[in-house]
């Protein structure tokens, strides 16, 4: 098979992290016959230098833009987004440059962020003359950007999503959401797993006292979630919840958790859910952005079904992460905002272990069948390679 060459725009590559990062961190470290450059933030060059477990194998280049600067300018956030576009063009200049210098790659790849890396990318693609291609973590217009960044995205996301030579999503809900705006469906692929951290967990048992394990970033997608969760647990004198993530900022922030563990990455984070109580997956029930809550696929999930152990899904009944978890039923599923239902649930998990065990166990058959990186890159480099040879 001839080598793929790549070109990701990504203003938050990796090695920074996040969910989105270490999605694409599996995604490229799995695949074999393909050459990859980078471009990202002038900011993350000394991260990138470090290195780090997601670190991709491929030529880093910069481009400049506002970035945590415009997070810190208040009530001129929306100056700065409109500076940011003027930017991302100079920064689509500066990747064709690069690009050319090069030779022209077989495709442009990008996520669908801010607004930022996607409208580089397809600047830099038509001076190309080359496809690209857009991942679809989170939505862009009507996710939880300024009034201002809304507005722009209202202007451009349909031209430049349609002008793509492919849309790749992580569930049907994201889809559904394209097709109905704009007549294009996505093509799919499943939030993958890395191989060195696919199931080996144990079956569920009937544990006294139940130690509920949170991790992954907690901010507004999640929020009020997690904080339920802590509210409600508290009325079970055998049940402890466990935040893994900083403790400071945590209760700064008013989550006061029985206790609070350093962030983990990769094998050590799969580790711990191996020897939780329970894992506890979240996603706000009453967030003023429902689509984005609704079409999210947290890269935790994959990670929380291979672990073994039993799982809570507190998610919005129209959420994929509620409708796949009760639709393959592997996970107990509240999906309403409401304090006694979870308290239902967390007495669910204490007493019908046999249930649990059950679920745990279709849980990491479906991480063995759709998640494992062995079956989801291939899948995914498909999707390159066809998108790569439309501009052919």
């Amino acid at each position: 098979m001839p080598e793929l060459s790549i070109v990701l725009v990504h203003a938050n590559a990796p090695p920074v992290p996040g969910g989105t990062n270490v999605v694409l961190a599996r995604l490229f470290g799995a695949m074999r016959e393909t050459r990859l450059a980078v471009y990202t933030d002038l900011a993350w060059r000394r991260r990138v230098r470090r290195g780090g477990a997601l670190l991709l194998d491929g030529r880093y280049g910069y481009f400049l833009r506002l970035g945590a600067v415009a997070q810190r300018l208040g009530r001129l956030r929306g100056l700065a987004d409109v500076l940011d576009v003027g930017i991302a063009l100079i920064a689509g200049l500066r990747v064709a440059a690069g690009a050319r210098r090069l030779g022209p790659p077989d495709l442009f790849v990008a996520p669908l962020d801010a607004g930022f890396s996607t409208i580089a990318t397809a600047l830099a693609a038509r001076l190309t003359r080359r496809p690209y291609l857009i991942m679809v973590f989170d939505l862009w217009e009507e996710n939880a950007y300024s009034p201002i960044a809304r507005r722009i995205a209202r202007r451009v996301e349909r031209r430049i999503l349609c002008g793509a030579a492919s849309v790749v999503a992580f569930s049907d809900r994201v889809s559904d959401h394209y097709e109905r705006k704009h007549g294009l469906p996505c093509e799919l692929i499943d939030t993958p797993i890395a191989a060195a951290d696919s199931p080996t967990g144990t079956p569920a048992s009937d544990e006294r006292p139940l130690e509920i394990l949170v991790g992954g970033a907690i901010y507004w997608a999640q929020e009020d979630a997690v904080r339920r969760l802590l509210r409600v647990a508290r009325g079970f004198p055998d049940v402890t919840v466990t935040i893994v993530g900083d403790e400071s900022d945590l209760r700064a922030r008013g989550f006061h958790a029985d206790a609070y563990e350093a962030r983990l990455d990769g094998s050590e984070f799969q580790a711990r859910l191996q020897r939780a109580g329970a894992v506890f997956v979240g996603l706000s029930l009453e967030s003023p952005y429902p689509e984005v809550v609704n079409t999210a696929t947290p890269a935790r999930l994959p990670e929380a079904m291979a672990s073994g152990r039993p799982l809570l899904v507190h998610a919005p009944a129209e959420s994929h992460a509620a409708i796949y978890a009760r639709g393959h039923d592997f996970a107990e599923v509240v999906d309403r905002p409401d304090d006694h239902a979870l308290e239902s649930g967390i007495r669910a998990l204490l007493e019908r272990p046999d249930r649990a065990e059950r679920r745990t166990r279709t849980a990491l058959r479906l991480v063995r069948e759709r998640h494992d990186i062995a079956v989801v890159a291939p899948a995914y480099e498909a999707i390159l390679r066809r998108a790569a040879e439309s501009g052919a």
